[in-house]
This record gives structure tokens, sequence and C-alpha cells, in this order.
């Protein structure tokens, strides 16, 4: 009896030392700006601070709290209801490890609903064991509902640009064809039309995110490779480019494919295009260096006038991005070499 007394007055001592540890928490809780709570080291709240309250629309009643529960109707997943071992404590209690920017529905005794971040870090003595919990709710509602606004804005951009693209071709093929133009000015113009879409669709699926370099240059060169993407090589520093320099980028490449499949090593059955590029300094900050280098097509000549894909390699990268081209018409095959400041392809 008395070996059993002295465990359950171990127990209680050591409940109420870890309960008066907890307590320096409360205080430092009650000051924070954002929704936070305290549990035990099974996982029931025993204290939240007021934003939490207001977030909650009631206190918890501590007395009735389940071990890992949160306040009833708290948090539902996906359109059902978390179970008490899928709340963000109960997940904490289940794998022991913190938990950190979940984002959940969390429904108010009246009746309303926020989306908020969900995180718990744990709180543990000198000896790493574990005391109890802290957890916080950061409302992001308001930026769910901006970020939905703005993506029904930009695929009702996205729509009508679409549909003044398909216009545009679509008077262009009739005046062309009235005016009596030739099929390769035709298929020139509808080329760089196609190349124009396809970047912006690129740009689209990404919600006009920075897109890798990589992906824009084959994107814009593998439809002039046929049916052998192999002849197309790619390599270089990871870099990812803002909405104005992927589609400036996408035309020039989209014209030096073109040329190459025309005239250049694309057009011959063993010609290969290799595409590398660094980041180097330069006196006015950082420049991507891209090389244009192609090899196994026929031989090369410097044409006799310049024509509109030669003023778009080189003047879209002056005026669009501050941008240096420079073309070298080798026998061997054509090189470009293009030197971009990346303060003017923000990503």
């Amino acid at each position: 009896m008395d070996a059993l007394t002295h465990d359950v007055r171990d127990g209680a001592a050591s409940r109420s030392s870890a309960a008066g540890k907890l307590d320096s928490w409360k205080e430092m809780l009650d000051v924070l700006p954002v929704a936070a709570y305290l549990c035990d080291d099974a996982g029931a709240i025993v204290h939240c601070n007021r934003r939490a309250a207001e977030m909650w629309g009631r206190s918890p009643i501590v007395a009735d709290d389940a071990p890992g529960s949160l306040p009833p109707r708290l948090a539902r997943d996906t359109g059902r209801h978390l179970g008490v071992v899928d709340t963000p404590v109960g997940t904490f209690m289940r794998v022991g490890e913190p938990v950190r920017d979940r984002e959940i529905i969390l429904e108010r005794s009246d009746g309303g609903r926020a989306i908020v971040l969900a995180n718990v870090e744990p709180i543990t003595d000198p000896d790493g064991a574990v005391l109890g919990a802290v957890g916080c709710f950061h409302d992001i509602t308001e930026r769910k509902r901006a970020d939905h606004r703005q993506r029904a804005l930009l695929d009702e951009l996205n729509h009508r640009v679409r549909n003044a693209l398909a216009t545009v071709q679509s008077f262009a093929d009739h005046t062309i064809r009235k005016c009596g133009a030739s099929k390769e000015a035709q298929d020139d113009f509808e080329g760089r039309l196609v190349a124009l879409s396809r970047a912006h669709d690129q740009l689209t699926r990404g919600c006009w995110d920075p897109i890798d370099l990589k992906t824009i240059i084959e994107s814009a060169v593998v439809p002039s490779t046929g049916a052998s993407p192999a002849r197309l090589h790619v390599a270089g520093d990871s870099i990812r480019l803002g909405a104005q320099a992927s589609l400036t980028l996408s035309l020039v490449f989209h014209e030096l494919a073109a040329n190459a499949a025309k005239f250049g090593a694309l057009s011959s059955t063993d010609g290969r295009v290799a595409v590398t590029w660094t980041v180097r300094e330069a006196d006015r900050g950082p420049i991507v260096r891209i090389a244009w280098q192609e090899e196994g097509g026929p031989e090369v000549a410097p044409p006799r006038h310049r024509g509109f894909g030669t003023r778009l390699v080189e003047q879209g990268l002056a005026r669009q991005l501050r941008g240096v081209a420079a073309l070298d018409y080798d026998p061997a095959g054509l090189r470009c070499t293009m030197d971009i400041p990346l303060s003017s392809t923000p990503g």
C-alpha cells in the first residue's frame, strides 16, 4: 500500500510540475496577435487566448474536451468533418511530429466558416520529454477569396486572348489570300502566331508564374525538329523567367528554329541544335549568356538581306529585355549568342 501511495503521489507531483510549466506559456499566448491554444501531454486543450476564442466563436470547455480534440465543429477537410485523430493536435499526438501550415476549414459555433493554416509545435522539458503542445491558427480566408477572384479574372483574360488570337489568324488568312501573298509568307505568319499562342498558353497553365528557361526553349524549338526531339540538346543553370522575358524568348527561339528548319541544321537529317547558357557577372550586374549552335546541316552563308526574323532576334532582345544578340554565320553552322541582364527577366 505504501508503494502504491508513493507511486500515486509521484504521478500527481509530476502532473503538477508539468502543469506549472505549462502555466508559464499561458501568459505568452495571451499577448500573441494570432489565435493560439495550449494542450497538455494528453492532447486536451487547457487554455486558449482571446483571439482563438473570437475565431472559434466560444472558448473551449476544458472539462468536456477529450484528448486530442478541438472545440466542436472546428475543422473540416475536403468537405468532411475531421475525426479526433485527424485534427492538427490529434495528428501531432499520433505521429509525434510538428504540424506545419496545414490548411483546414474552421467551423464556428455560430455557423460561420474560415479557412485557416494550422500549426502545432511540441513543448518539451530540458530532457526532451513532451509536456504538451502549443497550436495556432492563421486566418487566410480573405487571401483565398482574393486568389479565387484572381484565378477567375485570369481565366477570363486567357479566354479573351485566345479568342483574339484566333480572330487575328482568321483576318490574316483572308487578307493574305486576297492580296495574293505567297504560301511561304502565309506559313511564316501563321507559325509566328502559333508560337505566340503557345507561349501564352504556357504562361496560362502556370498562372503566369515564372517559367524555367529550359521549358521555354524546348516548347519553341521541338516543333521544328520533326519526329526527332533528340536533335535538340539543352543544358544550363536552372533559371526561371517572368512573363515578358518568356514571351520574348519564345518568339526569338521560334525564329531561330524556323530558320534552322528551312535553311540550317534542322533542314538536314543529320543536323542538330545545341542551346546552352550560364549566368555570369558583368559591369551592369548578372547576365545570362545563351548560346545557340547549329551543326550537321548545309553550309551556311550570310543572308543577302536582313529579314523579319533577324530583326526580331536582335531588336526584340534589345527593346524588350535590354539584351544583346550576335549572329555568326559560320559555314559549319549558325551561332547566336545572347546576353540578357537578369534584372530585366524578373522571375
